[in-house]
């Protein structure tokens, strides 16, 4: 194979591989909220039944959640919206923390505080429309 086939290859595999990385980083932003509250309904679910590295994992993954949130905020430069979604990330650590170290009694108070920058967030940023679904207000 010659080396400039070969450059070839590589860089068109480089773009297809970001391609669908940045892909991957733009869902619709329903869907994100969707995993969100599925996630923290799980933490609830695993931190009621004592599971700490479940809850763990959960937290984890909400952190990351909700630095996805952060980033769709970012756009609208929505300093409301993105000082909740950075509270709800450091609560998510916080809850990683304590679930890893089977103080579920902290976990659950971080797991609340979660839900505060949620409510928040959702009363000032979200509108419902007449066919029930919700329309985002940056």
């Amino acid at each position: 194979m010659s080396r400039r086939l070969a450059w070839v290859i590589i860089l068109t595999s480089g773009v297809f591989a970001a391609r669908a990385s940045f892909a991957q980083q733009k869902r619709p932003y329903n869907e994100l909220m969707k995993d969100v509250a599925a996630t923290y309904a799980s933490i609830k679910k695993n931190l009621d039944a004592n599971a700490a590295p479940a809850a763990a994992a959960d937290a984890a993954k909400l952190q990351t959640l909700f630095k996805d949130t952060e980033e769709f905020w970012a756009q609208f430069k929505t300093k409301d919206a993105l000082d909740a979604a950075k509270g709800a990330q450091d609560a998510a650590v916080a809850i990683a923390a304590a679930a890893k170290a089977n103080n579920l009694q902290k976990a659950q108070a971080s797991y609340s505080g979660v839900g505060k920058f949620c409510n928040g967030c959702h009363t000032s940023h979200r509108e419902q429309m007449p066919d029930k679904t919700y329309k985002i207000k940056p």
